[in-house]
């Protein structure tokens, strides 16, 4: 986050919100306003009296689908009769639409477990007809009861593969024009939790933690294990009552991905219910002439019988924290063997790299580290020049990062008293940061290879500043938007093109990153550093400065210079000229700009934004 993030903050803490009209039907109760809406087919039959009974009742006092999930999630595994909530998932599931581009980690919740057997059905039917005893499924009664809040299980990896290695995989089979992905389930541990153990142990004989092939991506740095290879596909429905309806198929019964029994009888079904939510369900063939043959897509899925045996969410990094809220029991854990990408720092050669590796000790992540800095600056004045200078050090012997494109997550370390904020004895936006962080809408930047005929139309002539320059990148910084107490400062963003500054908006790529808009745009160049206290060091700088940008005060004054510390992990300073009274001139001395450095910030990729959300650096929760 950028100084000007303050700024806008300080100057919006007291407007309102915009609200979004609730729908009323005459003498029916209103549908409730929701701040992340359901994303419904068109097909949805909206007239169905189940599916009226959702909106209306069941979302009664929730905000978001996801607590709904958890609502139906606390009567599947607690109650003892579980009334019409199975009907309801499947109302909803019904009603979802097929999910776009799954590329990536979703994070996964089981909603529960039923046993799908047509002899269990049969002896559940006559149970009913005859009033005899309490509704009772054994599966989902000691998944309820034993299992939900210690579940193993974390979330699915996917990755898009290409039509050679799908027929690869499914032997020339599966000939289509669709998106496929090869998508891996992950686990979780939980060490001081025997019945997780317990069922991370059982897991193990199920299912090969060593599967091949393995999807290319790395997963996070909390997956303890991961296992279950399937291939993603769209697909018609194998549910017999419904084998029209359009899915995303998670298929782990081809021969290729040497699944072990039961899995090797499943096929997995999606649909998003809301954006980046989806409602899943699992199918297990059945029929028992089928059980032990190799699986065959030409076999047609009643004959196989597929049945039903649970619900499952999944979901994208939008919806961590409030699944964390929701279900706290499952959060994750760092794991206990990273990747050496979170411990190891990619310096260039000097004095105090070998040192700063050191001090390091014992911490699981980078990550880590530099919290613990943060932490020791905000102990006072005694301490902060200590932690400063750790910082810098750290700063200091990164490496000019070469080649940044596409996203990255941002985050802040620190600010740092410059300019007239040293007439303070204490850090004074630090002391305010932690109260105004909730009302920033700040995510991160982006960051596209260009050219110098390609920035024209940004800074006009001036462009020609870069004739020879490699490489040459635009950015942007980006911003989502939240029904939170952020959302008047996206609002006052989305409107900044009224005094020239450049506002734009996400493609469809970006808007799965969670960005909403983009503004304060910058032209990012290799350079030597404008703060006298780097020495002139080898960096990557980013110039909001040239006068067509009409970039707002006070970051028409600013650079941020960028070092990376470790892969896919960057520290950036924000490095503002103390002389505003001097018009931009890249022409100019830059020491008569006399810039200072006012602060510490983050950039990073999805492995190190996963890390940071963990461990609550940078966040309001």
């Amino acid at each position: 986050m950028k100084i000007k993030a303050i700024c806008i903050m300080l100057s919006l803490l007291f407007l309102p919100a915009c609200g979004q009209k609730t729908d009323k039907m005459a003498g029916e109760s209103p549908v409730v306003e929701l701040s992340r809406p359901f994303t419904f087919v068109e097909s949805c039959n909206m007239q169905d009296p189940l599916l009226q009974e959702i909106l209306r009742e069941d979302m009664k006092g929730k905000k978001t689908p996801l607590e709904l999930i958890h609502y139906y999630a606390e009567i599947l595994n607690k109650g003892k009769s579980h009334g019409k909530t199975g009907k309801k998932l499947d109302t909803l599931f019904l009603c979802g639409r097929t999910a776009g581009d799954m590329d990536g980690y979703h994070h996964g919740i089981t909603i529960s477990l039923k046993t799908g057997l047509d002899i269990y059905t049969v002896v559940e039917d006559a149970r009913r007809k005859l009033g005899i005893g309490e509704e009772l499924d054994i599966l989902q009664t000691l998944y309820g009861r034993v299992f939900s809040k210690t579940s193993p299980w974390a979330g699915k990896n996917f990755k898009k593969i290409d039509q050679k290695r799908l027929d690869e995989l499914t032997e020339g089979f599966k000939d289509s024009k669709e998106t496929a992905c090869l998508g891996i389930n992950s686990f979780r541990k939980e060490n001081k939790n025997i019945v997780n153990k317990l069922s991370n142990y059982l897991l193990s004989a199920v299912i090969d933690m060593e599967s091949l092939p393995k999807p290319e991506r790395r997963q996070r740095s909390w997956i303890h294990a991961k296992g279950g290879l399937f291939i993603a596909q769209k697909a018609l429905s194998v549910d017999s009552e419904h084998p029209e309806k359009e899915v995303i198929a998670l298929n782990y019964r081809w021969e290729s991905l040497s699944n072990r029994l039961p899995n090797r009888l499943l096929i997995d079904e999606i649909v998003e219910i809301s954006k980046g939510l989806y409602l899943g369900k699992l199918y297990y063939a059945t029929a028992p002439k089928h059980l032990f043959e190799k699986y065959s897509p030409k076999v047609q899925a009643k004959d196989y019988k597929y049945r039903n045996f649970g619900y499952f969410a999944l979901m994208d990094d939008t919806w961590l924290h409030e699944k964390n809220k929701l279900f706290p029991d499952l959060t994750y854990t760092i794991a206990d063997d990273l990747h050496e990408k979170f411990t190891t720092f990619t310096f260039i050669e000097c004095p105090e790299s070998k040192a700063i590796q050191e001090a390091l000790g014992d911490r699981p992540t980078i990550l880590h580290y530099l919290q613990d800095i943060y932490e020791g600056i905000q102990k006072g004045d005694s301490f902060k020049d200590k932690y400063f200078d750790e910082l810098h050090k750290i700063f200091m012997c990164g490496e000019r990062p070469d080649g940044i494109n596409d996203f990255l997550h941002g985050g802040v370390v620190s600010f740092k008293n410059a300019g007239f904020l040293t007439k303070f004895d204490r850090s004074v936006l630090n002391d305010l940061y932690p109260a105004i962080r909730p009302f920033s809408p700040w995510s991160g930047k982006t960051f596209a290879s260009t050219t110098v005929d390609d920035i024209k139309r940004y800074i006009g002539d001036n462009a020609r500043y870069y004739e020879g320059v490699e490489p040459i990148i635009l950015g942007a910084n980006t911003y989502r938007k939240d029904i939170d107490l952020s959302l008047p400062a996206t609002a006052f963003i989305e409107h900044l093109d009224k005094i020239g500054m450049v506002v734009e908006y996400p493609d469809e790529e970006e808007k799965r990153k969670e960005i909403h808009v983009k503004s304060f745009y910058f032209i990012a160049a290799n350079g030597k550093s404008f703060n006298p206290e780097n020495r002139e060091k080898e960096l990557l700088q980013f110039n909001y400065r040239w006068p067509e940008f009409h970039t707002m005060p006070p970051d028409h004054l600013c650079f941020d210079e960028v070092v990376r510390i470790a892969d896919g992990l960057y520290l950036g300073q924000l490095v503002y000229s103390t002389e505003p009274g001097i018009p931009y001139d890249p022409g100019t001395d830059h020491a008569l700009y006399k810039y200072e450095n006012f602060g510490y910030f983050m950039l990073m990729d999805d492995d190190w934004h996963a890390v940071k959300d963990f461990i609550l650096f940078d966040t309001d929760k």
